[in-house]
């Protein structure tokens, strides 16, 4: 008698329809402290870690990030200079809509192709 409602259990079971899958959720690294000299390019930063290297124009490896819009307006005022980013990485995903995150309303594309982008709360010229 068991066997014929495993069996029936059974057939219910496969027969369902399959659950969806939520859609992953961002990895977020824990606040974090980065340096180094800015370059501003649409609604977003780049990081350049190296003085050499951005003094000579090449801006790679660098990492992409922005800062919530109304202070990311601002961060022109930075470029080129040394600065100091607070903020969470974001593991950074082929699959975003448009290529692209949207942080606080700004819109991070990622021009430096790294791994991870910055979601920046706040940014300060080292002197």
């Amino acid at each position: 008698m068991k066997t014929p409602l495993l069996i029936a259990a059974a057939a219910m079971i496969l027969s369902a329809p399959a659950v969806a899958e939520a859609p992953a959720q961002p990895t977020l690294s824990e606040p974090t402290t980065f340096e180094g000299w800015i370059r501003v390019s649409g609604e977003e930063f780049q990081l350049v870690l190296n003085e050499n290297r951005y003094r000579t124009g090449f801006s790679r490896p660098c990492v992409s990030g922005a800062l919530p819009r109304n202070l990311q307006r601002t961060v022109g005022e930075y470029a080129g200079q040394k600065v100091r980013i607070t903020g969470r990485t974001l593991d950074w995903s082929e699959d975003l809509p448009g290529d692209r995150y949207t942080w606080e309303g700004s819109n991070i594309r990622n021009e430096c192709e790294s791994e991870v982008v910055i979601l920046a709360t706040e940014i300060d010229a080292i002197a």
